[in-house]
């Protein structure tokens, strides 16, 4: 696997490992509440692996992600970092969530500098579903998830949390850095419309650098016309459009030999959007897609048919799509 990624890729994105979930330590923390200090402890080891082989390899890695609302301790936003205890004040949130930004960049930076190269500041805090978003904010804010689970960066900043994350991580991002909102749905006009109101006040400030724009497509959702135009209208930004965690799902009803024929056709339509929006003047600066193996080998209940490669490790239908749409674009815009 590891041939296939240097070769066929310039950049990888760790799906969990570089989340504070993975990074904060409690008993790191305690004991430096112990020492008189109330900066919270982070342990990099869980990602330090897949950093080492980047850096051996100078291959690139997605900065994912450093303010989510899922996937953070809760012990993280309250007093004494005890999950027990009530939650602290937005004074002390922006202290934690200071300490927090500039410690994961500062380490990553000094140790791997040149390596992580965009940052997902804030992922998915936007939201439209109806008791879910802060009906005051401009833009949305998300206040539930899930199960109308709370939004604990939301509970203790308030809508703030999310221009703050991005003024933290300005600060202390080295030059050429690039910083991103990353969201999914973006497609969807009242989504795209709250996002952008977002996205205008980030820039005014000069925060942020691109939009994320995750990509989970079904076989015919969203309308392609659909999601190009919404490529569009975030382009009128001026800034970097990148395709996040695309991954196109698969027909069930038909025969696998169909199926995969069918998903081959799907990745050589978002293809060519991308490309013919990119040579039409729009910024689009990388796609990442989500996974690389069919039923991934570490886990044995995935059964995944999104991916490029399959189950041994052969390249898909869907992976020859995309090279003869790269190949159509490259000849006709090189002369060949």
């Amino acid at each position: 696997m590891d041939d296939i990624i240097l070769y066929q890729f310039n950049s990888i994105t760790l799906t969990n490992l570089l989340k504070p979930q993975y990074i904060l330590s409690q008993s790191i923390t305690q004991g430096n509440l112990q020492r008189g200090s109330d900066e919270p402890g982070l342990d990099f080891s869980a990602a330090i692996d897949t950093l080492e082989f980047c850096k051996k390899h100078n291959l690139k890695m997605r900065g994912h992600t450093l303010v989510w609302h899922t996937q953070t301790p809760l012990w993280f936003f309250k007093e004494k970092y005890n999950a027990n205890n009530k939650y602290v004040t937005k004074e002390v949130m922006e202290f934690r969530m200071e300490s927090y930004i500039r410690q994961v960049m500062q380490f990553i930076q000094y140790y791997y500098p040149g390596i992580v190269d965009v940052w997902d500041v804030v992922n998915e805090a936007v939201e439209i579903d109806e008791g879910k978003y802060d009906i005051n904010s401009t833009w949305k804010t998300r206040t539930k998830y899930g199960n109308n689970e709370p939004n604990p960066w939301y509970d203790t900043m308030g809508q703030d949390y999310v221009i703050t994350a991005f003024r933290i991580a300005r600060k202390y991002a080295m030059p050429g850095v690039k910083l991103v909102y990353n969201d999914y749905n973006t497609f969807m006009s009242e989504k795209a419309k709250a996002i952008y109101t977002l996205l205008e006040i980030l820039k005014k400030e000069d925060l942020i650098d691109g939009i994320g724009l995750q990509s989970y497509l079904g076989p015919s959702w969203p309308n392609r016309t659909g999601y190009s135009d919404a490529i569009k209208k975030f382009s009128a930004l001026n800034l970097e459009i990148q395709i996040t965690e695309l991954t196109i799902s698969i027909n069930t009803e038909v025969e696998e030999e169909d199926m995969l024929i069918q998903q081959a056709d799907q990745y050589k339509e978002v293809f060519n959007i991308y490309l013919n929006l990119y040579h039409t003047g729009i910024n689009i600066g990388s796609v990442t897609v989500f996974g690389l193996q069919d039923g991934f080998r570490f886990y044995e209940s995935d059964s995944t048919k999104t991916r490029l490669w399959d189950h041994d490790l052969i390249k898909k239908k869907a992976y020859y799509s995309i090279l003869e749409v790269l190949k159509t674009y490259y000849n006709k815009y090189n002369n060949v």
